[in-house]
């Protein structure tokens, strides 16, 4: 169905958290992919709280691809339940995997591609190596997190023209975690050219129910964070269809 790339410049705006959640609230069936290339295992270890992949994930991937063995077929044996209508496609178990697994990029993208499902991919970093290419080229859409403070807007300016010149102006968005801490979103919009695609507001205790696992309090379903996760789901959605119609496919 569609592919969509989360990712921040620098520091810890939540784009684990925001993929999670995207993905277990979801309205229909979704898949979370681990794609950072500086292994952290924050799913696993965060929302699953300590679940062993047992050798499920990209590492298994890995292994089949070495195998010739097509991705698409072997991706289903490499997932895990998330919860809700939603699985989850571990990480890089090993550092030392991810310069390994640079030839495999292609094939895990066009299998993503393939999925029947809404795919979130947590990236992680930009890094200055940018996104890995082939995923980039198959999303729907990328996903930026920025905080609305100086030292993220700082690394956000380092990093987002490149993102743009290889993903394309119209594919990228930002998602401003806490806007008004001090700049408001319209102010970032102005300052960088790009589009808000959402907004999420500053709930620290609601993004850590998907972040780390913590216990959700008794309001949590009315919170800010869930309203605006809707809300970028929806904008998600429509986006995806529209990309649908220009292409020819069914919406």
């Amino acid at each position: 169905m569609s592919v969509f790339l989360l990712a921040s410049a620098a520091h810890s705006p939540g784009v684990t958290a925001l993929a999670v959640a995207l993905a277990v609230t979801s309205a229909g069936p979704a898949l979370l992919v681990d794609a950072n290339r500086e292994p952290d295992q924050a799913v696993l270890a965060g929302y699953l709280q300590g679940t062993d992949p047992a050798g499920r994930g990209l590492g298994g991937l890995l292994q089949a691809h070495r195998e010739h063995r097509p991705l698409e077929s072997a991706l289903g044996s490499m997932l895990l339940p998330l919860g809700g209508d939603a699985d989850f496609l571990p990480g890089f178990p090993h550092p030392g995997m991810v310069a390994l697994f640079t030839p495999a990029w292609a094939e895990l993208a066009a299998a993503l591609d393939a999925e029947p499902r809404t795919v979130l991919v947590d990236a992680g970093r930009i890094g200055s190596a940018g996104l890995p290419q082939p995923l980039v080229d198959v999303s729907t859409g990328v996903l930026v997190l920025v905080r609305s403070d100086l030292p993220s807007l700082a690394a956000l300016r380092l990093y987002l023209p490149q993102l743009v010149e290889s993903a394309g102006e119209d594919r990228v968005g930002l998602v401003v975690v806490g806007p008004g801490r001090p700049y408001t979103a319209t102010e970032i919009r102005h300052r960088f050219g790009v589009p808000i695609w959402g907004q999420l507001a500053w709930q620290p205790a609601a993004a850590a129910v998907y972040a780390s696992g913590a216990q959700p309090g008794r309001r949590h379903r009315a919170s800010a964070y869930l309203d605006d996760v809707a809300q970028l789901a929806a904008g998600l959605a429509e986006r995806d269809s529209g990309r649908r119609v220009l292409l020819g496919a069914r919406p």
